[in-house]
């Protein structure tokens, strides 16, 4: 008889645990416009799961849910609204942070009153992890009589779609001038021949070094009898325009005086510390082709802008180091004479000689 009493139970009690109120997002929309996004992904970054509490007409606790899940049934009724231009559309990722739906009655009214609460994060999708582009935070209060549950539902569709209409709007006004929702990379390269102060010697190809652009005191226990600093730099910057980025970049090959000495002065000595200063110009020229020919993405053309000037950086190192190797820092004069062609020639822009003598690509 215990058991029996224990089963009867359970079948007085299971149908009021199982009952729930289900949100249904489903709408109709007459007329869908053509935007240049579409959401791609929505993700329940809640730290709460459960949405809350509502009541029935015989005021039972009924837990919300959704009829099919929260991510795709928001999904579906964003792409409701729009369709995603076939020619370029920017991927968007939503994140879910806060829904909550609160409900209490008021027995002196007899009506029931609501809150709705959302939080989220729209996000841009490209080749390396999403970027933020702005939040939404909203709520709606409803009142309701006890025969009019369903009505939560168009309270709960009516917020969602002022989220989506929210970033609609915002969308439509940012993706011009915001540099996470660029198109294309536009990349304008200046090299331009630079004046020579006192400081930095520019590259010239008029202007060859003299001994008086060596300024620096001689480093009595070096075993050199001259040292040149020279190197290269990129310098960016960038603006949006139309959509695209219109990415600059300075490129500046140049020696540094006041780092640069000289023990014994003489015409070959210089000519050794000139090929060092050719070697640099040779290697931002080789760069500059390349930053040329490069297609760029937006959402990585910074890295890739950096790789290359570094890959370049440790090109001119290598050079350099096989240049004073092979030379014996201008000792072997055979080999001096060698090298003396073959940057001759690198400065044309040919550069297979180059490639073979010092092991580059």
């Amino acid at each position: 008889m215990r058991i029996i009493a224990f089963l009867v139970f359970l079948l007085l009690v299971s149908p009021a645990l199982a009952q729930e109120y289900v949100l249904d997002l489903a709408t109709t929309v007459s007329k869908m416009a053509e935007r240049k996004y579409d959401f791609s992904d929505i993700i329940d970054a809640r730290a709460e799961k459960a949405i809350g509490i509502v009541y029935s007409d015989r005021r039972d606790k009924l837990p919300v849910s959704f009829e099919s899940s929260m991510t795709r049934d928001l999904l579906i009724f964003y792409r409701q609204f729009y369709t995603a231009s076939p020619s370029s559309a920017h991927q968007i990722q939503v994140k879910v942070y806060n829904f909550d739906l609160k409900e209490i009655y008021q027995a002196d009214s007899k009506l029931y009153r609501g809150n709705v609460q959302l939080s989220l994060g729209f996000f841009a999708e490209g080749n390396a992890k999403p970027v933020h582009l702005v939040d939404y935070n909203g709520s709606l209060e409803y009142r309701r009589s006890p025969g009019k549950l369903n009505n939560i539902n168009e309270v709960v569709r009516n917020l969602f779609q002022k989220s989506w209409e929210f970033f609609d709007a915002w969308i439509q006004t940012q993706e011009l001038n915001h540099r996470e929702l660029a198109e294309e990379v536009i990349l304008k390269v200046f090299d331009p021949i630079r004046p020579s102060s006192r400081d930095t010697v520019f590259y010239d190809p008029e202007r060859p070094l003299t001994w008086e652009d060596f300024t620096d005191r001689p480093k009595p226990f070096s075993k050199n009898n001259a040292t040149i600093f020279a190197s290269f730099s990129i310098e960016g910057s960038g603006n949006m325009e139309s959509g695209s980025i219109q990415q600059e970049v300075h490129v500046k090959a140049y020696m540094l005086p006041r780092q640069s000495w000289v023990k014994v002065k003489s015409g070959y000595a210089l000519n050794h510390e000139q090929m060092h200063f050719d070697l640099v110009r040779v290697v931002a020229d080789r760069m500059v082709r390349k930053l040329r020919q490069l297609n760029l993405e937006p959402y990585l053309f910074a890295a890739k802008l950096n790789d290359l000037y570094l890959d370049a950086y440790r090109e001119m190192n290598k050079v350099q180091e096989a240049y004073d190797s092979q030379t014996r820092h201008g000792l072997d004069e055979n080999m001096q004479a060698k090298w003396n062609l073959i940057i001759q020639e690198a400065l044309t822009g040919n550069y297979l000689k180059l490639e073979a003598q010092a092991g580059i690509e």
